[in-house]
C-alpha cells in the first residue's frame, strides 16, 4: 500500500512538471509579427504628410513559404545566364481597395487592382526582413486604396495582409513609401 501512495505522488509530479515544461515549450516557439510603416509624402516638397504603422497578418502561405525557404533556399532562386550567384525570384507588393478583415488563410487581397502591383527591395537585418516600394507621382494614381499584400514565389504566394486605415487616395501629389517588415522572434 505503502507503494501505492508513493507511485500516485510520482505520477502526479510527473504530470505538474510535464504542464510546466509543454507551457515553457509553447513559450519558446518562434512567431512572426508583420507591420507596415507607410510614408505618405508631397511630390514637391518631399515632405511627409501622413506616417502610420499598420499591423497585418502574416498568412498560412507565407509559413510554408519560409518553411521552404528553410528547407531548400535555393528553390525559389534561379542563376541568370552569365551570373554566378543565384537571383531571387520576383516579389511584388499589391494594393487594393476592397474591404473585410484579414485572415491567416486569404490568398488574395479582397479586391486587387492590377496597376498598382510594384516591386521594390528586400533586405534583411538580425530576425526581420523588410520589403520596400515607393509609388512615385505617376504610379497607381486614381484609387482610393484600403488594402494591401505582399506576394512572393513568382508572385503567387500572399504573405501577408493588412489593411489601410485611413485609407490610401493615391494621386500624382504624393508619393508614397511602404515598408513591410517580417519579424521572427
Amino acid at each position: 500500500m505503502h507503494e501505492l501512495k508513493e507511485s500516485v505522488g510520482v505520477s502526479e509530479r510527473f504530470r505538474a512538471l510535464s504542464y510546466r515544461l509543454n507551457q515553457l515549450s509553447y513559450k519558446s516557439f518562434p512567431k512572426i509579427h508583420g507591420e507596415a510603416i507607410i510614408i505618405v509624402r508631397d511630390a514637391e516638397s518631399l515632405k511627409i504628410i501622413r506616417r502610420q504603422k499598420v499591423k497585418n497578418v502574416i498568412t498560412n502561405a507565407a509559413l510554408s513559404f519560409f518553411a521552404s525557404l528553410l528547407a531548400n533556399p535555393f528553390a525559389n532562386t534561379h542563376v541568370p545566364e552569365g551570373a554566378t550567384c543565384p537571383v531571387r525570384n520576383s516579389w511584388q507588393l499589391r494594393l487594393g481597395t476592397g474591404t473585410g478583415t484579414p485572415s491567416p488563410t486569404d490568398t488574395d487581397l479582397f479586391n486587387p487592382i492590377s496597376g498598382s502591383y510594384k516591386s521594390g527591395s528586400v533586405s534583411s537585418s538580425g530576425a526581420t526582413t523588410q520589403y520596400y516600394v515607393r509609388y512615385m507621382p505617376e504610379d497607381a494614381n486614381g484609387y482610393t486604396y484600403t488594402e494591401a499584400g505582399i506576394f512572393e514565389n513568382n508572385n503567387e504566394t500572399m504573405i501577408n495582409h493588412l489593411m489601410l486605415s485611413p485609407s490610401l487616395t493615391k494621386d500624382s501629389s504624393i508619393l508614397v513609401d511602404f515598408f513591410v517588415n517580417i519579424t521572427f522572434s
